[in-house]
């Protein structure tokens, strides 16, 4: 029931702004969408557990291997593949955005548990990513964006945004679960950060609502190309990184999902923080449509991948 909950949530959320957008859009002029983000991290900051970190050579080669291909080389991909398949801006501003983020949140290392590989690992670089992915994102952003789009960003105010929007929450919320001052029934911390995600892209949706009825099967057809063609890529070089660093296969599972999985809540949030003077409806569809496609790749990917891990052990 919890895997379903955010699928099925947004694609609840594409119907209600495809129908009824004024709902949505009235929500997004009253500037919910900056709180729903902010919520999202405070939970997620509560929800951290950094005691256990692994402390062996080879868990932070593989960390900094695995930032250098998702915080720097991501990035890249997004411009190559954007360019490669001829994305229109608000398409290219999506997917580039969606290659710059760091990795999911807690998709990746329920993948990794469901493999047999190292959740714990997972769980680390996740957050160690997470963190550094707020300075490098609006200088990667700037570096990209230029080259496929006519949109160009500051760099310095973006950092500015998504360090109160993302990491100062993230803060308080391990704050918070130090101090034990609060004590949140398990079903909010379980679906509040993705009932806010769901209602975070019904907004934006709703407010591009004319663009998502000028969309065509064939500009779809193209999101879900472009979409897949890097996550793969980003798939190739984690296995490529963990066959240099002479992983175990349970250490290189690890990397395979936590490096090839982009966040959704930290992509809308990014365009949240742009501040653009146009509709980012098409650039929220990209994203949304990149995280459908991401987890049933994965999900269809991961039973082979428990069984060869099986066999290795």
């Amino acid at each position: 029931m919890k895997g379903l909950f955010l699928p099925v949530g947004l694609i609840l959320s594409f119907i209600s702004a495809w129908f009824i957008p004024e709902p949505g859009t009235a929500l997004k002029e009253l500037g919910l969408i900056p709180w729903m983000v902010i919520t999202i991290f405070l939970i997620n900051g509560y929800q951290t557990n950094l005691k256990e970190i692994p402390r062996d050579r080879s868990f932070f080669s593989a960390l900094i291997f695995g930032g250098v291909i998702s915080l720097i080389v991501g990035p890249l991909i997004g411009l190559g593949v954007a360019e490669i398949f001829a994305l229109p801006a608000g398409l290219a501003l999506g997917l580039i955005v969606k290659a710059t983020v760091p990795p999911t949140l807690s998709t990746c290392i329920v993948m990794t548990q469901l493999t047999n590989g190292f959740p714990l690992w997972a769980l680390v670089m996740t957050v160690t990513l997470n963190i550094v992915g707020v300075f490098t994102i609006p200088f990667m952003l700037g570096m990209t964006l230029g080259s496929s789009t006519e949109i160009t960003i500051s760099p310095l105010p973006l950092l500015q945004k998504l360090m109160f929007l993302v990491l100062l929450p993230f803060i308080i919320g391990l704050a918070v679960k130090k101090l034990s001052l609060i004590n949140p029934k398990p079903i909010l911390l379980q679906y509040l950060p993705s009932s806010c995600v769901i209602f975070t892209v019904w907004m934006a949706l709703s407010e591009s609502h004319e663009v998502l009825l000028n969309l065509s099967l064939p500009i779809l057809l193209k999101i879900a190309g472009a979409a897949l063609a890097v996550h793969l890529t980003l798939m190739a070089l984690s296995l490529l990184a963990s066959l240099i660093l002479k992983l175990e296969p349970a250490a290189r599972l690890a990397i395979l999902f936590t490096i090839s999985q982009k966040t959704l809540p930290v992509a809308v949030s990014v365009l949240t923080a742009l501040n653009l003077d146009i509709p980012v409806g098409e650039a929220v569809l990209v994203c949304v449509t990149f995280h459908f496609l991401m987890l049933f790749t994965d999900s269809l990917i991961a039973p082979k991948l428990k069984l060869a891990s099986s066999k290795a052990l």
